[in-house]
């Protein structure tokens, strides 16, 4: 018998709980409504009665699976009445008092003879629900007999226990089994096969969904020897979408740890090249489902400008995934034995068991653990689940399950993890269902989930004292610890789902929870509550249209791709407007990403409305009706960034819990912020200067937690307004930045200042302080106190006139301290050290100092600990401090990076630094750059204008052995570099403007083999290069006099590892490139060589293929005049550009026989060439852009776009004829699956005739610019519904003309 939960804890609990609330009844008895509202509850109270019997039951009966849905798809209606109910009489009584409320509130309720029109429309469509809902629900108690469901079904009860600490967490880290699998790829990863392939090793992991691949990948990921192997190391999630652009932006993201700006492929591999460049990586690729080997291609086409013995490692279910990826050997990862997997069992469902519990279960767990088959994730489900009960009838109950029988095209889920979900109280049950809406793989954030699961409504069981948002936090804990989330790349805030786990999901809220991805045309059926859309750029408005129809829809969530988020989807203001008119029933409305300006005031019809999300949004005010949303708990608005204003009356909104301004304009904060006594996050306190609330009114909420900036504080009249504020009481504050924006601050605004400082003193759980423009004269008495025992990170970021530090080296758990912009510090003392006991060491936690412009700082005086005062310091830096001089702490045990940058007095040796391996040094004087020999253990140097470069380079060189990367910038007196060559394994070699710098000897790799990567910018009297045979990467940029060295037999290969080579404004000399010498070359770009003629291949090579080459771009070249003849032999190529070849007179011969893997063609400024190929163009080419080739535009019929199949973008720039006001008859053939077309310079167009723009179905996007500033006429007949060009483009969802949105 399978046995869901106890009576009384069932999905109906809830609501009948509501239905018996005291205020609900005595309004309920007000309106005369209480009779209904009680039979309801009577009903619901003998249909809960036999629930769990009918879960147990649906499994196997689909007629009861149907009644259940029925019943809970009913039970959200009456949610819907009941909440509408309520809301009103709280608003009235509030508004009212709860005397008023007896009269006025009568019209919500027919039959009390309202008058009001807008209140005799809402009577009787409430009236007309009301009876609705009686005769389902009536019919759904009468067909519970049908199915002979018994009462008072009991069994075991998995409720939420109390709240475990986070070590209780599932440690991953702890596996079984996979010793042998984890040393045996590990193995292959460092072995010679490995580093001595010509490509990056490719290596695959395949096995079955829930083997455990992903975990193997990250014990390798993590293990010692694998982290002290490799330069970097990136963890990409891929899953279905094998995205090459997103891949690699979250690869880039990854490596620089910011954020990428970069939108196109080209930029985006460009700059993870330079990032890669000479880099031993291991990139893992977890969860590859793609089985198209031209994205593969494309994606891994930078990784081969990286060192020698770098690694993919590629985990998959799919063994044609492995076979098109994979250069060496696929491991097949089998499953777990039967005892392996009681291991693992047992480690996790014993961990709070007593010896005598864990005795009594085993048997019975062994048996589960071998009905698991091996595979890790079940294992850890089951185990999660019965983690705790020391109760053998629990551990019985799933042991004899009917679900491990049911066959396997009767259930898709595996058993046991639809065993776990049965177990699940009802509370999990519901917050896990609801993740069905989000993608597979989608990395979703821990607070930001809570917060949905409390709009919906799902966190009702919180106890006292303990708040909804705590209650969210266990339930999201006892998911995880039962592993149906899993940590993200070990980050605490953000989780995702295993593949298996969201079929769970999906299967079990498929008739409630839609997600609309893509290009996805389903029906979206009418009982739908929760949903989301993928934002697909323009196609957001098109397929938004189809939740149109869902009245009783309650979540609307718009999901930016996390790995590329769009610059901002199209959502037209008129099918904004419906959604928030039509879906009255929203409890969550997320438009994040979309490029809506404004809200309409309909927003206030949304009386449900818990949770909105307008962040990353243009939008640039709020209306004030939005202040009607009495239940809004959630209001979302970070990085609005042209938003200045809140609603005036915004303080009424006195259930918000959660306010997020960061990143926005606002000038001020709305007046009675205090009323907003519920708050718990508010992000941001703007203070304005005459208007708005003062920063007193913080007093009020009390419950604030998270981060709290507080900006404009000039703007405080009275510093008694600052103790007002209650800072310090506000005990939940993890995070605190205090800002001033007075520049011109006089002598007694500098007192004021420090009064305010002085009373806004935190809490001493405060974890991070920021304090930025700060004018007053010196620091709080409080700063530096050591009762702030929990802070690790402070920044002082321009407070001028502080002319002394505060002790700071009393914070005993500082990590990171940074010390920017100050112009009256001219000692750093003891004072900066603190004072305690003979057994204090200062700084003790400190990790990482800046020092940075501060103007006057003469003198460093150190504390002089034994042992080093820094005791764990593993970076320093110190720029832009002109005037220090003296010396530094003469020890850093532990400091691995050291910067010193434009301090021209600081004459010292460098500290002793034994871990050091990063060392970047610019205008410092010559004994600070000798002392660097004392450091043998550097691996990265970089220095910077220099004088004594060229006496103290040679010594340098001689010592530091361990150096990979050597950057040498702006030294005037650098001339060569020394004979006696580079240390040995120097891997990376880039100078920058050293303009006096003649020749590279040719001995000065005699020692060196490892050298990969070459870099030479504006080195202008550079002649000559040697020959380096080991290069990957060769890159020289405005050398005009250097010669690149060239072979003159075609049996010598100079460079036969070469995959990239990039020559701008060099090598005057170099009229012919001979492409055969260049064997591997995958990338390469010509720019401003205004001497190249021609690419040749030598007789004698004609047969070869560049299979190799990816990329060529060739740009500012105006003497070019040639490709090889015959045809460019490369047949991997994807992407050609030519800018600016004015002689250029034809395009590479054979194109669509040579070039069949070309994807992007782009030409400029090209005006000599007249055709394309003859055969045409490739058929793989999606992208083509033709700008200003007058003669090419001229034999446009020729082109045959229409037959080619891939092409999806068209650009095309500069018209031929003058006065052209239409296109003639076919002006140009464009193909039906085009996607975007952009047509610019047709400064007289004024009709779009004959471009068969209503034939093209699938066009999503048309651009047309400088085509309407001349003549505006073609503007005035493209507009929406009047114009007579209207109906050609009506079908097309993003209309751009001249800059400006033509919205539909």
């Amino acid at each position: 018998m399978f046995v869901a939960e106890a009576v009384g804890s069932s999905f109906l609990r809830v609501l009948i709980d509501k239905l018996i609330a005291p205020p609900l009844l005595e309004y309920a008895r007000r309106k005369k409504v209480d009779t209904t509202l009680g039979e309801w509850r009577r009903t619901l109270t003998h249909i809960e009665a036999v629930v769990d019997d009918a879960e147990n039951k649906q499994i196997k009966e689909k007629a009861v699976k149907v009644w259940l849905d029925d019943l809970k798809s009913l039970a959200y209606d009456i949610e819907d009445v009941v909440d509408e109910f309520d809301t009103e009489a709280k608003q009235r009584s509030l508004t009212e008092g709860p005397e008023a409320s007896t009269s006025k509130v009568r019209k919500l309720i027919p039959t009390f003879g309202a008058l009001d029109p807008r209140a005799m429309s809402f009577n009787k469509k409430m009236g007309e629900k009301i009876n609705k809902i009686t005769r389902e629900l009536d019919a759904i108690a009468k067909r519970r007999l049908d199915f002979h469901l018994r009462e008072g079904v009991g069994g075991v009860s998995f409720g939420i226990e109390e709240r475990l600490p986070t070590t209780s967490l599932v440690d991953e880290s702890r596996i079984h089994g996979r010793d042998a699998d984890k040393e045996k790829i590990i193995e292959l990863m460092l072995s010679n096969e490995a580093t001595q392939v010509d490509k990056v090793s490719v290596i695959s992991i395949v096995g079955m969904g829930g083997i455990g691949k992903t975990t193997l990948a990250q014990i390798i990921y993590n293990d010692g020897r694998v982290e002290n192997r490799f330069d970097m190391r990136v963890w990409v999630c891929i899953s279905d979408d094998f995205d090459v652009v997103g891949i690699t932006k979250a690869i880039l993201e990854s490596i620089t740890k910011r954020p990428c700006e970069f939108k196109t492929l080209e930029s985006l591999q460009e700059n993870l090249k330079n990032e890669m460049k000479e880099k031993r990586f291991l990139l893992v690729l977890d969860d590859v489902w793609n089985e198209k080997s031209l994205r593969w291609d494309l994606l891994q086409a930078p990784f081969n400008v990286a060192a020698r013995g770098s690694v993919v490692l590629v985990t998959t279910r799919n063994e044609t995934v492995a076979s098109i990826v994979r250069t060496m050997p696929s491991y097949q990862l089998g499953q777990l034995t039967d005892e392996q997997c009681w291991l693992l069992f047992s480690q996790q469902a014993f961990k709070n068991l007593n010896s005598d519990a864990c005795q009594n279960l085993e048997s019975i767990g062994r048996k589960i653990a071998k009905k698991c088959k091996g595979l890790p994730l079940v294992v850890k489900t089951l185990a999660g689940l019965l983690r705790s009960k020391q109760d053998s009838t629990a551990w019985n109950e799933v042991l004899n399950n009917d679900v491990w029988d049911l066959p396997n095209e009767q259930n898709s889920i595996l058993p046991a993890l639809n065993l776990s979900y049965y177990y699940l109280p009802t509370t999990l049950k519901r917050c896990f269902a609801y993740c069905s809406i989000f993608p597979k793989d989608y990395v979703f954030e821990r607070e930001k989930l809570v917060l949905l699961w409390m709009a919906e409504g799902f966190l009702d069981g919180s106890k006292k004292g303990e708040t909804v948002e705590e209650f969210g936090g266990i339930c999201f804990d006892k998911l995880l610890s039962r592993s149906f989330f899993q940590r993200y790349h070990n980050n605490d805030s953000q989780f995702v789902m295993h593949d298996l786990i969201h079929d769970l999901a999906q299967f079990i809220s498929e008739k409630f929870c839609f997600r609309l991805e893509g290009e996805q045309r389903n029906q979206i059926s009418k009982e739908i509550r929760h949903s989301s859309y993928i934002c697909q750029y323009s196609k957001v408005s098109k397929n938004v249209k189809s939740f149109l129809g869902i009245y009783s829809l309650r979540a609307f969530l718009a999901l930016p791709p996390y790995s590329d988020p769009p610059p901002n989807f199209y959502l037209s203001k008129e099918v904004s407007h419906c959604l928030l008119s039509t879906l009255r029933c929203l409890r969550v409305l997320s438009l994040t990403y979309s490029d809506i300006e404004e809200l309409p005031h309909s927003i206030e019809n949304l009386k449900h409305l818990r949770y909105l999300d307008l962040s990353h949004t243009p939008i640039r005010t709020l209306p004030e009706s939005i202040i009607a949303l009495f239940n809004l708990q959630t209001l979302m608005l970070s990085e609005c960034k042209y938003l200045v204003d809140l609603p005036t009356k915004m303080g009424r909104l006195i259930n918000l819990r959660h306010l997020k301004i960061d990143g926005t304009k606002l000038e001020r904060m709305p007046m009675e912020m205090s009323r907003m006594k519920n708050l718990r996050t508010l992000t941001t306190f703007v203070l304005g200067k005459h208007t708005g609330s003062r920063v007193g009114e913080l007093s009020g909420l009390s419950h604030l937690s998270g981060t709290l900036a507080i900006f404009k504080l000039q703007n405080v009249a009275d510093a008694r307004d600052a103790l007002e504020s209650n800072i310090k009481g506000k005990e939940c504050l993890n995070r605190l930045e205090l800002n001033w924006e007075d520049d011109n601050a006089i002598a007694g605004d500098s007192h004021d200042a420090a009064s305010v400082l002085e009373k806004l003193q935190p809490h001493s759980n405060l974890k991070e302080l920021s304090i930025g423009c700060y004018y007053g004269a010196k620091f709080p008495s409080w700063l530096g106190e050591p009762s702030f025992i929990n802070m690790v990170h402070l920044q002082l970021s321009n407070c001028k006139n502080c002319a002394s530090l505060p002790p700071l080296g009393q914070l005993r758990s500082l990590q990171n301290l940074s010390i920017v912009k100050n112009d009256v510090l001219k000692k750093v003392g003891q004072e900066f050290y603190g004072n305690g006991p003979s057994s204090f060491k200062p700084f003790g936690s400190l990790q990482t100092l800046v020092f940075k412009e501060i103007s006057v700082w003469e003198e460093w005086d150190c504390f002089g600990v034994e042992g080093g005062e820094f005791p764990r310091l593993n970076e320093l830096s110190i720029e832009s401090c002109p005037k220090l001089k003296g010396d530094l702490p003469k020890h850093f045990p532990v400091l691995t990076s050291l910067v010193i940058l434009e301090c021209g007095q600081l004459a010292c040796q460098l500290p002793e630094a034994p871990s050091i391996q990063k060392l970047n040094l610019k205008e410092c004087d010559e004994v600070v750059l000798r002392s660097v020999v004392r450091l043998p253990s550097i691996t990265e140097l970089e220095v910077s204008n220099i004088c004594s470069i060229q006496v103290e380079l040679p010594p340098i060189l001689l010592k530091l052995t361990s150096l990979r990367e050597l950057v040498i910038k702006e030294c005037q007196s650098l001339s060569s570099l020394p004979e006696m060559g580079l240390p040995p394994m120097l891997e990376t070699l880039r100078i920058q403007k050293c303009h006096i710098l003649e020749t590279l000897p040719e001995g000065m790799t005699q020692n060196n083999t490892s050298l990969q990567s070459l870099y030479i910018k504006d080195c202008d009297s550079l002649t000559s290069l040697p020959i380096i045979s080991s290069l990957k990467s060769l890159e020289i940029k405005r050398c005009g006099k250097v010669e690149l060295p060239l072979p003159e037999e075609t049996t010598h290969n100079y460079y036969p590892w070469l995959t990239y080579l990039e020559i701008g404004g060099s090598c005057g000399s170099l009229t012919s490139f001979p492409l055969a010498f260049f064997t591997e070359l995958e990338n390469l770009e010509f720019w401003n060589c205004e001497n190249l003629e021609s690419f040749y291949i030598p007789d004698g090579l004609r047969n070869m293929d560049l299979t190799s080459l990816r990329m060529i771009e060739i740009r500012d070249c105006p003497n070019l005049v040639s490709f090889p003849q015959g045809g460019l032999p490369a047949s991997n190529l994807r992407h050609l550009w030519m800018d600016n070849c004015k002689k250029l007179k034809s395009l590479p011969q054979r194109m669509h026989t040579l070039l069949t893997s070309l994807e992007y063609l782009g030409l400029v400024d090209c005006p000599e060439i007249v055709s394309f190929p003859e055969g045409g163009l490739p058929t793989n080419l999606s992208s083509l852009e033709i700008w200003n080739c007058h003669k090419l535009l001229e034999s446009r019929k020729e082109w045959g776009l229409q037959t080619l199949p891939s092409l999806r973008e068209l650009t095309i720039v500069g018209g031929t004829e003058e006065g052209l006001e239409s296109f003639s008859e076919e002006w140009l053939l464009l193909p039906s699956i085009l996607f975007s077309l952009g047509i610019y310079g047709f400064p007289d167009l004024k009709s779009l005739d004959n471009l068969g723009l209503q034939n093209l179905t699938s066009l999503e996007e048309l651009v047309i610019v400088n085509c309407i500033e001349e003549c505006p006429l073609l503007k005035k007949r493209c507009q929406r519904d009047k114009g007579k060009e209207w109906r050609k483009i009506a079908h097309i969802p993003r209309i751009y003309m001249d800059g400006e949105v033509i919205r539909y």
